[in-house]
């Protein structure tokens, strides 16, 4: 890790990656070689933390269970973040998602904001055709899950 990267997300990024949004998450496959994956089922649990639905079928998984070192480049509007983590598989499959998923939690080891002074970034979006509205309660069910249980005092 860098000695001048923060260890940890600021309190902006974490409200943003509540879920809904779109990552790009690399990781290293078997020859070394890195991979990329888009994935949406993200959610920030604290500054620490990014949990994510993998799907058992994507090499993403695979690769992380062989080096569970990972990048994930956070893209909003005004937010441009590059984070590095170590990824561990908390849970086999998760209940919530229509297709099997690990829950794999991300410790954040490594946070870099790319924004540029002057530069206004708009980060990308996805919506429903309609007909599908439905996945938005399939979505904040995955969110929930991996959010996991509401602490307790």
């Amino acid at each position: 890790m860098s000695e001048n990267a923060p260890a940890e997300m600021p309190p902006q990024l974490v409200q943003f990656l509540l879920g809904g949004q779109a990552l790009v998450v690399a990781t290293v496959d078997e020859q070394g070689a890195p991979v990329t994956s888009l994935m949406t089922w993200a959610v920030a649990r604290n500054p620490l933390t990014v949990a994510l639905a993998v799907d058992l079928r994507n090499r993403s998984l695979r690769n992380l269970r062989m080096n569970p070192k990972v990048a994930i480049e956070v893209l909003g509007d005004d937010l441009c973040y590059g984070l590095r983590g170590t990824a561990v598989v908390e849970k086999e499959l998760m209940e919530s998602p229509p297709f099997p998923c690990a829950l794999v939690s991300v410790r954040i080891e490594e946070v870099r904001d790319h924004a540029a002074a002057g530069v206004r970034f708009t980060g990308p979006r996805y919506s429903f055709q309609p007909g599908k509205e439905h996945r938005k309660g399939v979505e904040d069910s995955v969110y929930q899950e991996l959010k996991g249980p509401a602490p307790t005092i």
